[in-house]
């Protein structure tokens, strides 16, 4: 990275090699004690890269300890304006701070997907302001933002009205049911909605959103671990028939186990979705009824499902060794062994595929 830092200020780098620079992605970087970047890197790499349009400075891999507020300080003195960028990707920067975060609309107008994941200084202020004024936004990533409240997201569903498709809030667990009515009212173009462990979400919010206009365009929804979000049959069946071309669900297996509904029923109400291929199911405990996988595999949303992805704890099996382990397993439920078992079967009859992994979070 010094290398090409040192050329581009050296002017060694030709016009049309910069021209060509158009991803960069400086998660893998590491800086070293021995070769520590300049506090104006990120003002040399753009005024060298004219058509960047996607920009990494995630610190997932590498916590990117080199991102930190001073260094967008340094293209509000340069007056820094770079409208070529469209994608750019702050998640998991914990040094950045709230006023560098509303700067961003001002270095970066045209942006069309942000991801601010786990970021630090992510507020309702910083999000109202960067959201009037990138006009163009239509996918923003906002997991995990711990501050953030229904107000921002009621600046989302205002200005991003017109362009939003994907909207991430996983974690988030100060939004309530009037941000999701807020975005299903306002966003009739949004495609994936990502609500996964918002915890003050209840069914009403999903009612909404099957009713409003944005249901028609929704293809993907995650609601796992949501645990006042409880699938019973009155609300699959109106998932069922107001979205149409929901492709992807994910819930959590005590929403659809709960005692109102015959798990049979259940399974029954996911044969009804039109065009759905995939459903994710968290928290499957050990001695799930394997019997009501199977059958949703064979008949799940008319024939079209083609992945059932299981995600469970840790099982008591796990921590019994040699053949005692197998003495544990039981056709019944489910198991690697089951699993394995049922994908291997072949009758002729259209089945999905059945996945069992260990969550993370374990």
């Amino acid at each position: 990275m010094q290398s090409i830092l040192a050329s581009m200020r050296s002017g060694a780098l030709q016009p049309t090699s910069r021209e060509m620079i158009l991803y960069l992605d400086m998660s893998l970087v590491e800086e070293t004690l021995y070769s520590p970047l300049p506090d104006n890197w990120l003002l040399i790499l753009l005024q060298n890269a004219p058509n960047l349009h996607t920009l990494c400075l995630s610190g997932k891999k590498t916590a990117s300890p080199f991102v930190q507020s001073q260094i967008f300080r340094k293209l509000a003195s340069a007056n820094m304006i770079h409208p070529g960028m469209e994608n750019l990707d702050l998640s998991d920067c914990t040094d950045v701070r709230e006023p560098t975060l509303k700067s961003l609309a001002t270095f970066f107008p045209n942006l069309v997907s942000l991801n601010l994941s786990r970021a630090s200084g992510v507020t309702d202020t910083a999000i109202a302001l960067i959201v009037d004024k990138c006009q163009y936004l239509n996918t923003i990533n906002l997991s995990y933002c711990r501050q953030l409240t229904d107000l921002g997201l009621f600046s989302v569903a205002k200005f991003c009205r017109r362009n939003l498709r994907v909207l991430h809030l996983t974690g988030n667990l100060k939004m309530t049911n009037a941000s999701l009515l807020a975005v299903a009212k306002h966003c009739p173009q949004i495609e994936k909605l990502y609500l996964g462990e918002c915890s003050q979400i209840t069914d009403s919010a999903v009612e909404w959103i099957a009713r409003s206009c944005s249901s028609t365009s929704l293809r993907e929804l995650e609601l796992h671990r949501c645990d006042k979000v409880m699938f019973g049959l009155a609300l699959l069946e109106l998932l069922a028939s107001k979205c149409q071309v929901l492709e992807r669900i994910t819930l959590t297996y005590k929403q659809i186990n709960s005692r109102r509904d015959d798990l049979k029923l259940v399974m029954e109400a996911f044969r009804d979705f039109h065009r759905l291929h995939t459903i994710d199911i968290f928290e499957v405990p050990e001695h799930s009824p394997a019997l009501f996988f199977w059958d949703l595999a064979f008949q799940g949303s008319r024939a079209q499902l083609k992945t059932i992805n299981l995600y469970r704890g840790s099982f008591t099996t796990d921590y019994i060794l040699g053949n005692y382990a197998v003495a544990f397993e039981h056709d019944q439920h489910i198991t690697d062994h089951t699993v394995r078992k049922f994908n291997e079967m072949r009758n002729g009859a259209h089945k999905a595929v059945v996945n069992l992994y260990v969550d993370d979070i374990y």
